[in-house]
Order: C-alpha cells, then sequence, then structure tokens
C-alpha cells in the first residue's frame, strides 16, 4: 500500500492506493462522531465499477459512499430513515481512470452531493432526527465485508484494488476523522 502525503499551496494532501483487499480503518469508540453538519471531500480515479469510499456507522446511523456500477452513491441515515442519491454522468462513468471530485455536505437533515463541480443532488433524510452518531469504525476503500455495510450498494465483497484515493482536508467532523485514519493508521490496512 501506498500512503503520499504532500503540502503545496498551504493545503494538505493525502493520496492512498489500495491493493487487493487493502483498506483503512478507524476504530472511533474512543473519540465517537456527534454531529448535526458534516461535510466529505474527496478525489478518486480507478477502473473498478464497485467499490466502498467510506462507510461510518451501524444499525440505522451511518453514511455509505461507494461506486455502483460506476455512478457515484450516497446512502445518509441518521436513524429514521435514509437519504439515498445515485450521481451518475451524463456521458460514460466515473470508473474512467480519470480524477473525480465528490463533496458532500449535511446541514441537519439536509444533505447535498457534488461530483465534478457540476452533478448535484440535494434531498433529506426523513423524520426528525438530525445528528449523526459512530461509534463504530471508519472505513476507507473497503471493509473486512462491505456487502454487510448497512447502506451498502454492493452485495458483493469488492475493494478498490490497486486504485488510488485522494482527499483533502476542509477540516470538518467527518473530514477530519477520514484525514485522522489516513495519518495515525500509518500506512497500514486492515485486510480481509
Amino acid at each position: 500500500m501506498h500512503v503520499y502525503i504532500c503540502f503545496p499551496l498551504g493545503k494538505e494532501e493525502y493520496i492512498a492506493t489500495f491493493k487487493g483487499s487493502e483498506y483503512f480503518c478507524y476504530d472511533l469508540s474512543q473519540n465517537p462522531i456527534q454531529s448535526s453538519s458534516d461535510e466529505i471531500t474527496l478525489s478518486f480515479k480507478t477502473l473498478q465499477r464497485n467499490g466502498l469510499m467510506l462507510h461510518t456507522g451501524k444499525s440505522a446511523d451511518y453514511v455509505n459512499l461507494a461506486l455502483k456500477n460506476g455512478a457515484v452513491s450516497l446512502v445518509i441515515n441518521l436513524g429514521s430513515g435514509a437519504f439515498e442519491a445515485l450521481v451518475e454522468p451524463v456521458n460514460g462513468k466515473f470508473n474512467d481512470n480519470a480524477w473525480h471530485d465528490v463533496k458532500v455536505t449535511r446541514n441537519l437533515r439536509q444533505v447535498t452531493i457534488s461530483v465534478d463541480g457540476i452533478l448535484t443532488t440535494t434531498g433529506y433524510t426523513q423524520e426528525d432526527y438530525t445528528m449523526l452518531g459512530s461509534d463504530d469504525f471508519f472505513y476507507v476503500g473497503g471493509s473486512p465485508s462491505t456487502a454487510d455495510l448497512p447502506g451498502s450498494p454492493i452485495r458483493t465483497e469488492s475493494t478498490f484494488a490497486e486504485d488510488p484515493v485522494f482527499a483533502e482536508s476542509n477540516g470538518t467532523t467527518l473530514n477530519s476523522i477520514f484525514y485522522c485514519c489516513l495519518y495515525r493508521m500509518g500506512g497500514r490496512g486492515g485486510s480481509s
């Protein structure tokens, strides 16, 4: 596995390459997520049609961002019903080995996902819950059992084999954990 860290123009960049069944895993049990708003910003390039980009949470309180049949899939559930979005390009798929930028923002129940700054979907989680809480694991690039994760659109075990995932930090709760995961894991990933 390759992890690349650089600091251009004052911004931190992290690049991780996942080979085979490698992924990053961060245990949130000592520092759980409790947030009413989140922002996830990342870029990826891959030839894989399906793969988990990131996931945290269990049961009915989770965030799942994945590539499904070459489209970007987002499922967020705050405890009372999921917001689901599938962002597809007008021509082709996102698994074209070109860099694609993904931005997910959530403020209370309102969720917006944007891919490449052009394709945007906005919606709301169901009912009245507004807090995301997770004391489980935070996965990046795969998991021990991706098909079993709540909200997972991927029905088979799939990872981004030998494909890099790039991220850029904005300092919000989920971003902080994503970068903490990359930094604290020290280049070590889990494998199934």
